[in-house]
This record gives C-alpha cells, sequence and structure tokens, in this order.
C-alpha cells in the first residue's frame, strides 16, 4: 500500500506603504490548512496586526490559532525573537505550528530588505568592495544587526561599525 501525503508552504511579504508590510503564511496539507497573516511597521519591524485561520483537522493546541496570535503584536523583529515568540506561543499549551509561523515570516521580512543588497554585493568581485557594502547595509538598517549569525558582534563584518 502506498501512503501518498502532500505539504505546501508559502511565505510572501507585500510593500502596503512606505511604513507597511504585509506578511502572509500558509501551510496547507492533506490533513491541514492554517493561514497566518501580519502586519509589519517599519523601520521599527514591530508587529502591528496578527491574524490566523486554521481550516481541516488542526491540532488540539492549534484550534484557538486565531485568539493565540494575537499575542504577538507589538513584538518587534529583532534579537530575542525566537525566545519571546517560544515564550508566547510555545510551550506545553501552544501551537508550534504557530511558532514556526510567526519565525518564518520574520525571517522572509528579513530576506525582504537583505535579498536586493546580497544580489549586488554576489556580483561584486573585490572582497573589500563586499565588506564595505555589507557594513553600509547594515548602518542603513541597524535591525538586522544580531538577527544572523553573520551579524553578530564578534563577525568580521561587525567590526568597527559600533551598532
Amino acid at each position: 500500500m502506498t501512503i501518498k501525503f502532500f505539504r505546501n508552504k508559502v511565505v510572501e511579504v507585500e510593500p502596503l506603504s512606505s511604513t507597511e508590510l504585509e506578511v502572509s503564511w500558509r501551510l496547507t496539507d492533506d490533513l491541514l490548512k492554517l493561514e497566518v497573516s501580519l502586519k509589519v511597521q517599519i523601520p521599527e519591524m514591530e508587529i502591528l496586526e496578527a491574524d490566523a485561520s486554521v481550516g481541516r483537522f488542526p491540532p488540539k493546541n492549534c484550534r484557538d490559532a486565531a485568539e493565540k496570535i494575537k499575542m504577538v503584536e507589538g513584538v518587534s523583529i529583532g534579537g530575542g525573537l525566537r525566545k519571546i515568540v517560544r515564550g508566547i506561543l510555545g510551550g506545553e499549551d501552544g501551537c508550534s505550528l504557530l511558532v514556526d509561523a510567526v519565525l518564518e515570516s520574520a525571517n522572509a521580512v528579513i530576506l525582504h530588505f537583505t535579498r536586493p543588497g546580497i544580489q549586488i554585493l554576489e556580483s561584486l568581485t573585490d572582497p573589500q568592495q563586499k565588506l564595505d557594502g555589507l557594513q553600509a547595509m547594515l548602518k542603513s538598517n541597524p535591525k538586522l544587526v544580531r538577527s544572523c549569525i553573520s551579524f553578530q558582534d564578534d563577525s568580521p563584518i561587525m567590526k568597527g561599525l559600533n551598532l
């Protein structure tokens, strides 16, 4: 007997205005459908609004996802986000799917800002030009500092920036 299982996950970031982004996260598989929508204020990277809807056969701890997701409103995307989101939405009575949704949405927001610069930097061949470009990107968006391993305090990229 062959068992088939299909899962599709999509995260999209759309600018709503010069000060807001909308992030749409959707998970659909043969058993479950879950959608999360976040409005993020920029440049603060604060989650202004959070909505969730659950379809087919949600796990017991995720049935009230529409109420639980509201707890991330006011949280900023940046350092400490994983711990905050896991503390608010995770745990024994929490919904791990919502934790994943918020963290993956936050990653998408960060990539929304970093991808164009990374594409330009990847076209450069001089290592010093690449380093200068990365440092300029961090200066223009300091919320990226400590957002990934490359932008930690002890990283060569961060040397001399004092951010």
